[in-house]
């Protein structure tokens, strides 16, 4: 086969080329895997955060259940799942559950935090309480056993559990023995009917449940909330599965109609609403969204700066790729003599232009080859940064699946192509006349050959500026961020969290063990105070309701939703908070005494403009003929809640103490001895008053903040670690050049020289041509690194896209660095003998 035999010829006469030549090989390898590798991790990221479809049967055809408007106003509560447009009451479920044109199933889902117990041994996670359509909806096959089914939902429901894939490999290690063994979840006894396959990770990006069990258990599952009784407790997410036929938007307006029935059915159930409500949610339609990918909130917080980040490194892939064309350009300089000869044999325009192609498509092929094997490394410590180590996460993995891998080959060919094209058909069209008669440095440097360096040098300054600017906005973003007053007091703080109701412990229980582990705690020596709270700070958790506050929204039930916390006694003293007005909580603020509520200058604000909310009452809850049964007792400086992005919302606090269902609580150490110290005492009071009670999300509260800014210093230390690696790129390309024109310039510097010039002269002569590169590249890249900026306006925190300080400062850093790079071919250049550079040839 001459064909073949001719490639294989081609490709050994490549190989032995680019061994001739072995640093400049490996040069070009390694700057073209470092862009690779960049992609193939960022890529891999994205793929499988924002493109990859649930690994169930047809997911195209699933559809996301929507309720837009602001009709939730009772009790509700939302996860990763989604927003408050999301979630819809179990009543409302079960009426679309029995009534679903346009659909074949639908399915209802909500992950719960759990205590789950398998022979003796407690361990903290999550369940999922699913209907009886989650899993047929899905089509999702057991590994082993069975199912949760429609059977296992309907009446009282039977106490059957699926553990998770992961789950049963990580905490019960591969057991065969597993099916009809008896686990306690949340201190409720199930039966383990079967394991879910491998790769089924739920419907949740970053929400992995441990175990799924029955919808009709979740009573069960959140003591004190039974959450399947009103109309206005707001939790269940729902998705379903398109009937054979039928169009999203055909489904969607077939299951308006229950819709509308099913509002009507709710405004019966709940009297109270005014007459504008009513109008405005009999009005309200709701709407189905694609589902393929299934539901999270994680994906649309990902969503912009992924996007930026393959910005980014498609960006620094450019910068490599034209380095690689430069310093084949040079290369093919210094082989221009060769290649005239073999086209004097001979050899084609076309034959000579394949082979340096080829040997292009080679250096190209080996830096794919090292970019993966870097990608699938960065790829891995990526993982290990967005992963939180307490908890399991299996949908999020160091694996690089054949998508990615195809991706990483088309781009390695792709670049391949992209710097290896022209400087093959630049050599290729020299004549070999042309060549025997000058010197081959002479024509190698012809003027187009040195505007295209030139260019190309003066690209990768601009798209230096591309990524050195938001890497500075990223930069100032994330010390605002770590600088931003929280309001709190976080230094010498180790917080934990407690969840005994999950353990089966009954109310009264929960308060006398909350008020034992604050009184023993803070005996510990060495220990200043123990504070208390429910939700716990900054830690993305949002626990609001609607409130009646005396003398406000008499007319219409807007603007009263708030958000609360309940607290211990001299919560705020401890934590730092300064008391505006009225008083703290004390030891008396108990079931047996007068509600009270203390609030933030945010609420006292909204609800009483200037005026003094103290002694003002207000009561849980819109409408209604109950009194306003809490009064105000205090108002405390602002602080913030749940993250430190988030700004500071209306926020009133009640005693913990006074609350009839205490479940959880998280407590907060303050102590100046050694972490490792306070937390060995902690576990060990812990374990005194009830061994099998699991301590959650043992900590220092600054651990606790960095957690809530992780995703925003990851996309910093990318972006950062981008920029630099870019500029890296670029000013070795700068030196390239220089060093090149400096090489191509000998003889006339030396005559310069001859003539007088002096070393400073000489080297302004070449520092002159860095800055015109300079200038050209920051005049192309600012406007269009500006642009980038704003595309990533949305991840900033307290700084502008356009922020001068920080244009201002890249724009220098990039000129320090350039002059940097163009100083060691000005200082060769002042050395030249002029008497060797007049008789340079």
């Amino acid at each position: 086969m001459p064909f073949v035999y001719t490639i294989m010829n081609g490709i050994r006469y490549s190989l032995r080329a680019l061994a001739r030549t072995p640093v400049v090989s490996l040069v070009v390898v390694l700057s073209l895997a470092l862009g690779i590798g960049a992609n193939t991790a960022i890529f891999s990221l994205l793929h499988q955060i924002l493109l990859r479809s649930l690994p169930v049967d047809k997911p195209q055809e699933l559809v996301v259940l929507t309720s837009p408007g602001d009709f939730k106003g009772g009790r509700n509560s939302t996860n990763n799942s989604g927003g408050m447009d999301y979630i819809f009451s179990y009543p409302m479920f079960r009426g679309f559950e029995r009534n679903h044109n346009g659909l074949k199933d639908i399915a209802g889902y909500r992950l719960l935090g759990a205590n789950i117990a398998f022979q003796g041994k407690t361990l903290d996670g999550g369940v999922e309480v699913v209907s009886g359509g989650f899993f047929p909806t899905l089509n999702v096959q057991p590994l082993m056993g069975r199912m949760i089914s429609y059977d296992d939902d309907k009446g009282a429901g039977q106490p059957v559990a699926v553990l998770s894939y992961g789950y049963w490999q990580d905490r019960l290690g591969s057991r065969a023995d597993v099916l009809n063994q008896p686990m306690r979840v949340n201190g409720q006894v199930f039966t383990i009917v079967g394991v879910a396959p491998k790769g089924f990770t739920g419907v949740t990006l970053g929400d992995e449940p441990d175990v799924y069990v029955p919808l009709v258990f979740k009573p069960a599952m959140t003591p004190g909330w039974d959450g399947r009784d009103k109309w206005t407790d707001f939790w269940i997410y729902s998705f379903a599965r398109l009937a054979p036929g039928t169009s999203r938007e055909q489904a969607q307006s077939a299951l308006n109609g229950t819709f509308s029935a099913l509002i009507d059915e709710h405004l019966k159930a709940d009297p109270g609403r005014n007459e504008d409500f009513r109008k405005r949610y009999r009005a309200a339609r709701m709407k189905l969204e694609p589902g393929a990918l299934g539901q999270s909130e994680t994906r649309e917080f990902m969503k912009t700066p992924l996007l930026v980040l393959i910005i980014c490194t498609a960006l620094v892939l450019l910068i490599a790729a034209a380095n690689a064309a430069n310093l084949l350009l040079a290369r093919a300089a210094q082989r221009n003599r060769e290649l005239s000869i073999r086209s004097a044999l001979g050899a084609g325009k076309m034959q000579i232009m394949g082979q340096l192609l080829t040997e292009a498509m080679l250096l190209s092929a080996a830096g794919g080859v090292v970019g993966i094997i870097l990608g699938s490394w960065v790829l891995d410590a990526l993982i290990s940064g967005i992963n939180d180590p307490e908890t399991n996460s299996y949908s999020i993995t160091a694996h690089l699946d054949p998508k990615v891998l195809l991706f990483s080959v088309v781009v390695a060919l792709l670049t391949g192509v992209l710097f290896g094209l022209y400087p093959a058909w630049s050599a290729a069209r020299n004549s070999v006349s042309g060549v025997l008669k000058e010197d081959s440095n002479n024509t190698s440097a012809s003027r187009g050959g040195v505007r295209v360096r030139k260019g190309l040098v003066t690209a990768q300054v601009a798209i230096s500026l591309l990524l050195l600017i938001p890497m500075g906005l990223f930069l100032k973003s994330m010390v605002n961020l770590m600088h931003e007053n929280l309001g709190i007091k976080t230094e010498n703080v180790v917080t934990f969290r407690l969840s005994p109701d999950l353990n089966g412990y009954k109310p009264d229980r929960c308060r006398q063990l909350f008020e034992r582990v604050e009184q023993e705690v803070a005996a510990i020596p060495g220990v200043a105070n123990v504070a208390a709270s429910m939700v716990p700070l900054i830690s993305g958790s949002n626990w609001g309701n609607n409130i009646t506050v005396e003398g406000f929204g008499k007319e219409v039930d807007d603007n009263t939703h708030s958000m609360f916390n309940a607290v211990g006694p001299g919560f705020f003293g401890k934590m730092g908070v300064a008391l505006v007005s009225g008083r703290e909580f004390t030891d008396s603020d108990t079931l047996a005494g007068p509600q009270v509520a203390i609030v933030n200058e945010t609420w006292a604000r909204h609800f009483f403009k200037d005026a003094s909310p103290i002694g003002r009452r207000f009561k849980l809850g819109s409408g209604g003929k109950d009194p306003l049964n809490i009064e105000i007792v205090g108002v405390v400086k602002d602080s913030k809640y749940s993250g430190v992005r988030q700004k500071v919302p209306r926020l009133y606090y009640i005693p913990y103490r006074q609350d009839k269902e205490p479940g959880s609580l998280s407590f907060y150490v303050r102590s100046p001895l050694p972490t490792d110290q306070v937390s060995a005492q902690i576990r060990r009071v812990i374990s005194g008053l009830d061994p099998d009670l699991p301590i959650e999300s043992l900590r220092t509260l600054d651990d606790q903040v960095q957690r809530n800014i992780r995703s925003d210093k990851l996309v910093m230390q990318l972006a950062s670690s981008f920029a630099i690696l870019a500029t890296l790129l670029a000013m070795l390309g700068l030196y390239g050049v220089m060093a090149f024109n400096v090489a191509r310039r000998t003889r006339e510097i030396g005559i310069r020289m001859a003539l007088g010039a002096g070393s400073s002269r000489i080297r302004s002569l070449v520092l002159h041509e860095v800055t015109i590169v300079l200038a050209i590249g920051t005049v192309f890249g600012v406007p269009c690194a500006l642009g980038l900026a704003r595309l990533a306006e949305s991840q900033l925190f307290g700084v502008k896209a356009n922020d001068p300080i920080v244009v201002l400062l890249a724009v220098l850093a990039l000129a320090i660095a350039a002059m940097a790079a163009g100083y060691l071919p000005a200082r060769r250049a002042t050395r030249i003998n002029p008497v060797e550079a007049l008789r340079y040839e």
